[in-house]
């Protein structure tokens, strides 16, 4: 029997570090994932920067193709990324995008994205100066 056993020197230690290997990262998932289920506030805000990033690029893509006009602008991304369902219910953001007149071929583009939490109104507000690339003749 202690034949057998002799072979088997390294196992249990082998046995314990994987275990703590494990353990250490089931507690760092768990650790990250706490603050967010106390305040999805932050994880709501991340996701409305997302949709504002968002229309700023779908906008300069716009500018680039000279077809950025002054005005009022709907949501240029897709419908489904105005809803989240970070915070356990459904989350709807409302994206409001004003274009102005800079000078010469710039404009000023406001975008302002709002949502509703626990009976709250959350607003945050960007603005950026695109350039429109003038259209050329061919």
């Amino acid at each position: 029997m202690k034949k057998i056993f002799s072979n088997q020197r390294g196992f249990a230690l082998l046995n314990v570090v994987l275990l703590t290997l494990i353990t250490s990262f089931a507690a760092m998932i768990l650790l990250n994932a706490v603050p967010r289920a106390k305040n999805p506030q932050s994880t709501l805000r991340l996701t409305a920067l997302y949709v504002a990033n968002e229309q700023f690029a779908q906008l300069e893509s716009l500018a680039t193709a000279g077809e950025l006009n002054t005005g009022n602008y709907s949501f240029q991304g897709k419908p489904e990324d105005l809803t989240t369902e970070n915070a356990g219910a459904p989350i709807k953001f409302t994206v409001t995008t004003n274009v102005t007149n800079g000078s010469g071929n710039l404009r000023k583009v406001s975008v302002k994205v709002s949502w509703k939490f626990n009976g709250k109104d959350f607003e945050i507000a960007s603005e950026r100066m695109m350039r429109v690339v003038p259209k050329t003749e061919s």
